[in-house]
């Protein structure tokens, strides 16, 4: 089983000197960005504003401070619910292992690049073979035999020559994804040398860079998080050439625990710039901060796919999943603190720990990923390579940040923190608050959001007390709306009363209804979900209602858009979804339906998967085997091996099967 460390955040750390390159700024502030805003920083009387930031000035993250007992200051209900999904969860998501397999190399000695290429590296040919060393999540043996697949202008594409079952080389899935994962690669390659630089040391012969594609071994479930690639130091050491390894299973090929097949090389295509730029860095400076480095890896991935980082990172860090509600174009106003998660308790991102619980990694994460954008806004994409630089000489980031821009990292900081409150237009105070978009963003790509960042709000801290580490910082909402810290707040702590004007969305009429499912034929016993469609999908206030015709045969319980049919008895009927406009027609409304027919009971026992009339351990390995997309089921089989009742076959049934069958349950 891979450690969990954290899903592969995207977002960018980007800077340039020259402001004037930056895209016009239009006047209208987008839904849920502020319009207009009041900052307070003068105290006499109080900080005034809806939110107060508490901020941490000092650069490293040892330096901690207390906010005091703040009862009774602030208030301790708002927002949204927090709605993050289960581990349960059948989303597939990546995690990443860089930071832990660079403090691997780090123990071992390795922190730098070879100071050499090797003396001798040979140029290759689609079909040639190589071994590589391959030490870490290895599905065949410390050393592998891969063949070229295809041979970019800058890149090899490698693959197992293995046929081993668990080893899933590229080929097997489809022989065009090669090709396409090197004409990407090449077609990114002059963007990421001039934001970020060069892997000189350690190239092959050619300077092509070497991408090994194959099962990264990490033990993946439907459910889980997976490995999508990693970069390790001493690959530039025992190989002797740059390489990155890239994951096909599920990176590639994904089967989700319905057994549904996704074959799709271009999910490999962020992890591909990310991964890059870790070996770029350790190139050009060696190993840097932890937080620095998955920020501009981050960036990577946001510079060569506008909007891939920011769209899930915002939802990491607010805890609120937009698919949950389908709201997207109606954010939440702001959203309350999770106790649990550090970082919504003043931690810092420059304490980067890669032994963190794997929710506050995935915070962590998400605010280097919104730090990077913060950088990008205020300054541009140019500068990269400079602050690449300043590391490569020694410098911290703190100090290479202000040679590079001119700005206190400090200060920089505090309007960052700032700015995930506000969250203005680009108008307002010359956007100093605020997050800008990197060109070629597609709302079509993101559920048609017109601005990623409509979807950032306040994340209030609602406790009594905590300690604010250097660089970090909580929200409160002051009662009253004003703030007096308390005597027990300790000194050098900085304060940021914030009033914020937000345009209201246009309220969206609802046109239809619709379900995604419209006929099902069912046994006495089953469950079906139902998803109900609103037409347009971002219409903003409106009530459902469902309706059994017959509740003799199928029962209905719903939340929301969801909804779980209950077959109880033979016969024919019909589910109904009736839904009402609220606001724009409140005396009219639409309905679909989906007839349902129900037969009797199954004839086999629940978990007889091969309907032998016993349950036995043959039927558990059927279900294993399913659920890894080996073999498919038939829809009786299916029903059957059905054990909790969710709609899906996966490994919790398989485990439930292997129970009865060895007289457990």
């Amino acid at each position: 089983m891979k450690k969990k460390l954290a899903l592969i955040l995207t977002a960018i750390l980007v800077l340039t000197v020259f402001p004037s390159a930056l895209p016009a700024v239009t006047d209208a502030a987008p839904k849920g960005i502020a319009s207009d805003i009041v900052i307070d920083t003068d105290g006499s009387d109080g900080y005034s504003g809806d939110y107060v930031v508490i901020y941490n000035p000092a650069t490293t993250e040892s330096d901690s401070k207390s906010t005091g007992n703040m009862t009774g200051l602030i208030e301790t209900e708002v927002g949204a619910a927090a709605n993050r999904p289960t581990a349960s969860s059948d989303t597939l998501y990546r995690i990443d292992v860089d930071g832990a397999l660079a403090e691997k190399a780090a123990e071992a000695g390795f922190t730098k690049a070879p100071g050499e290429p090797p003396q001798t590296q040979d140029s290759f040919n689609v079909g040639d073979t190589h071994n590589f060393m391959i030490l870490n999540y290895s599905p065949a043996g410390m050393m592998m035999e891969f063949k070229v697949l295809a041979k970019g202008e800058h890149c090899y594409i490698w693959t197992p020559t293995s046929t081993a079952e668990n080893v899933w080389p590229l080929d097997s899935i489809n022989p065009d994804f090669a090709q396409m994962a090197a004409d990407e690669f090449d077609s990114k390659f002059a963007l990421m040398q001039s934001s970020f630089g060069d892997h000189s040391n350690g190239s092959s012969g050619d300077g092509r860079l070497n991408m090994l594609y194959y099962n990264i071994d990490d033990g993946w479930q439907p459910g889980q998080g997976y490995i999508g690639g990693y970069f390790y130091a001493l690959d530039l050491y025992l190989n002797g050439m740059p390489i990155l390894n890239i994951d096909t299973y599920p990176g590639v090929h994904y089967v989700n625990a319905a057994g549904e097949v996704s074959d799709d090389i271009s999910r490999t295509y962020g992890t591909m710039v990310h991964e890059y730029q870790h070996l770029i860095n350790f190139s050009e400076a060696g190993m840097t901060d932890t937080w620095v480095n998955e920020m501009m890896s981050a960036a990577a991935e946001e510079i060569c796919y506008p909007g891939s980082s920011v769209y899930s990172r915002i939802q990491s860090w607010i805890n609120y999943i937009y698919s949950e509600n389908e709201d997207w174009a109606n954010p939440p106003v702001e959203f309350p603190y999770v106790p649990e998660l550090q970082l919504h308790n003043g931690f810092s991102m420059y304490s980067w720990n890669n032994d963190l619980p794997m929710d506050d990694l995935l915070v962590l994460y998400a605010q280097v990923s919104l730090y990077a954008q913060y950088i990008y806004s205020r300054y541009g994409n140019t500068t990269f390579r400079g602050i690449m630089g300043e590391l490569a000489a020694g410098q911290s980031f703190v100090q290479g940040f202000e040679n590079v821009t001119g700005m206190n990292a400090s200060d920089f900081t505090a309007n960052f923190r700032v700015a995930l409150t506000a969250n203005t237009a680009e108008n307002v105070l010359g956007g100093i608050y605020g997050f800008r978009l990197q060109e070629g963003y597609d709302p079509a790509q993101y559920h048609g959001v017109e601005n990623v960042y409509s979807l950032l709000g306040p994340v209030v801290f609602t406790g009594s007390q905590c300690s604010v580490k250097g660089g970090g910082a909580i929200c409160v909402k002051p009662v009253g709306g004003v703030y007096n810290p308390p005597s027990g707040a300790a000194s050098g702590l900085r304060y940021y009363g914030i009033t914020r004007t937000v345009t209201e969305p246009e309220p969206v009429p609802l046109t239809g209804i619709d379900l995604d499912i419209h006929e099902a034929e069912l046994h006495v016993g089953q469950t079906l979900e139902l998803t109900a469609i609103p037409i347009p999908g971002n219409a903003s206030d409106y009530t459902l209602n469902w309706i059994s015709s017959d509740e003799s045969v199928v029962t209905v319980e719903w939340d929301g858009l969801g909804a779980t049919v209950t077959a109880v008895g033979s016969g024919e009927a019909v589910i109904t979804v009736r839904a009402t406009d609220e606001v724009l027609h409140p005396d009219m409304f639409f309905e679909a339906e989906c007839v349902i027919l129900v037969s009797g009971v199954i004839p086999y026992p629940r978990g007889d998967i091969d309907m032998n009339g016993t349950v036995n351990v043959t039927d558990a390995v059927l279900v294993l085997r399913y659920s890894m997309g080996i073999i498919t089921l038939t829809d009786e089989q299916l029903a059957i091996g059905d054990m909790d009742g969710s709609g899906a076959v996966n490994v919790t049934d398989a485990l439930m099967i292997m129970r009865i069958a060895m007289g457990i349950a």
